[in-house]
């Protein structure tokens, strides 16, 4: 019987991976093109697979393992045809998420950790370096001196280096999160160890016979690059490159086979597995609306990885390292537990689904709180992706459902800061809870009303519509619960503002779904009579009638219904009944609240 292929999740070494057999995304026909640049910057959210991609260049280029080349690559598109450039390099690999991120440890923790890469380096090479140097480099205590001797010594050596740097900003974009611009401006500004350490690599491509040849260099954002820019200012950004898009990353093909393979395997529909990783971790695209659609490398094999060793359906389908990474930057919307304009930025995405500026490739990190800047930012941090270009502007959107959840949470966790609204979290989840089982609706709404209200009595009133839109979609979002909450989605020819989508294929026991039609007066108009109520209600109906007749919608949420269950198949799931639900707001305050 064929052994079914492993999914080491979370695993970077490329080594590891084929011995194991595990499954494998083949992107090595890539490594021409990458040749096609001596000095790369490759920039990627986190979890896409940057780490995997430094240990397969290592593999590839390193002469250390020049007589393993079979090993690592038999099978492979460049294995079948390789360049002239394979197993001709000595690597210098660093990996900066091993540097401490405490603002108070970081310089000593980074000086120890770039000795020890090169400590390593020189051990690894003691038969091809020059005559002394291993000694020698071993003996200094200090860091700076250690590469520099390397870099020095072996400018005549006839020996070429390639530096690969993995997560080259991550312990810099901690700190801008978590500690603040000044903590990180220490770092990357004036004669910070950061940027001098920076200057030093470029010192090492520069010359005749210089040592570094070869440059790769990966990280999540251009921030901390452009702040560093002085003391290096050799490294082509090739993030946005078209041949690169899709450089790592499931493509929809890679999808389909994945979903095939382990469907046949542990007895799942294929048809299910593909949809459900397209919806919650597909559809970034990289430099432009036109390129490749591509899913989130490691988030992909978690849910997989759960798949083959369960044989059951998730019901957690957010991997909880990611949830922890994108918690961090929620500091990145307050100030001095005030809301920043950046929070008004990520609201306005949460209300309106999307967002339209000038992309930039490279900012500052003083200069995040202009709107621009931050909002290319979540592009880079992969909250946004490209959906649109008009004009040398680009439109960003939320690509999938494990950001729209992650996105919206942030609100929330913010209003925390400021408001500190953690435990009314907690009881709209009752809420939705009791929905789902009993279609009490009340409860989580009371809980929605009051909540509006408190936040727009500290809100600037202008944009009084969408304040109250994006509090009622990132609290609904952040509380979890067993529905997918969807916002501004086409249904009958319409858009709807709110639904409570049941997750079925997590909890086909879900007995009730909803659909809620918000309506707005502004703060400054007078209170709406009974007869104008009346009114906004009887249109609110006219709309839900239209949505709620959608055949999709019908059938997809077994509305009325018994239905099967999408995940195993079972025949018999209950039918769902659809609550209609209208909400009216003068302002902050919710003066009308009926089921139709």
């Amino acid at each position: 019987m064929e052994t079914t292929r492993p999914i080491l999740y979370g695993v970077a070494d490329y080594a590891e991976i084929r011995k194991a057999n595990a499954w494998f995304i083949d992107r090595t026909a890539k490594i021409r093109d990458l040749e096609g640049t001596r000095y790369a910057v490759f920039l990627r959210p986190r979890r896409f697979g940057k780490s995997l991609l430094t240990s397969i260049l290592e593999a590839y280029y390193d002469v250390y393992y020049a007589d393993r080349f079979d090993e690592f690559f038999a099978g492979t598109d460049i294995g079948a045809n390789p360049t002239d450039e394979r197993g001709k390099y000595l690597v210098l690999k660093f990996d900066f998420s091993a540097v401490s991120k405490e603002v108070s440890h970081v310089q000593a923790s980074f000086s120890k950790y770039v000795a020890a890469c090169c400590d390593a380096f020189v051990l690894k090479y003691a038969d091809v370096l020059p005559h002394g140097l291993s000694e020698a480099v071993l003996e200094e205590p200090m860091s700076d001196d250690k590469f520099n001797k390397i870099a020095l010594r072996m400018k005549s050596s006839g020996r070429k280096l390639y530096v690969i740097i993995d997560e080259y900003d991550n312990f810099a974009n901690t700190i801008l999160a978590e500690s603040g611009v000044n903590a990180y401006n220490a770092l990357c500004h004036g004669d910070g160890f950061f940027k001098d350490f920076f200057a030093r690599l470029k010192a090492a491509t520069s010359g005749t016979e210089a040592p570094v040849t070869r440059l790769f260099i990966t990280g999540v954002s251009p921030v901390t690059m452009d702040d560093v820019t002085s003391g290096f200012n050799i490294g082509t950004n090739i993030s946005l490159d078209p041949e690169f898009a899709d450089l790592t990353g499931f493509r929809h093909d890679d999808l389909r086979a994945i979903s095939d393979y382990y469907a046949a395997h542990c007895g799942f529909d294929a048809e299910k597995l593909y949809d459900t990783a397209r919806e919650w971790y597909d559809n970034y695209r990289f430099g432009s609306a036109s390129a490749p659609s591509v899913a989130n490398t490691t988030i992909v094999l978690s849910f997989f990885s759960y798949i083959w060793r369960t044989k059951q359906f998730p019901r957690e389908f957010i991997d909880e390292n990611l949830r922890t990474d994108y918690a961090k930057i929620r500091h990145l919307v307050t100030l001095d537990r005030r809301l920043n304009g950046n929070f008004h930025v990520l609201e306005n995405l949460i209300a309106g689904g999307e967002l339209t500026e000038r992309l930039a490739k490279s900012f500052q990190a003083r200069e995040l709180t202009k709107k621009e800047n931050f909002t290319s930012l979540l592009y880079w941090l992969g909250i946004t992706t490209i959906t649109g270009e008009s004009f040398g502007k680009t439109t960003f959107g939320i690509p999938n459902e494990t950001l729209k959840e992650l996105a919206a949470k942030m609100i929330p966790a913010a209003y925390s800061d400021v408001h500190k609204i953690d435990e009314r979290v907690y009881d709209i989840n009752d809420g939705l809870c009791n929905f789902a089982e009993k279609g009490e609706w009340r409860g989580f709404v009371g809980v929605l009303s009051s909540i509006v209200k408190e936040n727009f009595a500290v809100r600037d009133t202008v944009e009084g519509e969408k304040v109250v839109q994006s509090t009622l979609v990132a609290l609904l979002v952040s509380a979890g619960g067993p529905y997918f909450v969807k916002h501004e989605r086409e249904a009958g020819g319409g858009f709807y503002d709110i639904a409570l989508e049941p997750q079925l294929s997590r909890w086909p026991e879900i007995a009730h779904a909803a659909l809620i039609e918000m309506k707005y007066v502004k703060a400054g108009d007078p209170a709406p009579t009974l007869e104008q109520l009346a009114k906004i209600k009887a249109d609110a109906i006219v709309q839900l009638d239209q949505y709620s007749a959608d055949p999709a919608l019908i059938a997809e949420w077994h509305i009325g219904v018994a239905g099967v269950s999408p995940a195993t198949g079972t025949t018999g799931v209950p039918p769902v009944a659809l609550h209609r639900l209208v909400l009216v707001f003068h302002g902050g305050e919710c003066v009308l609240f009926e089921e139709v």
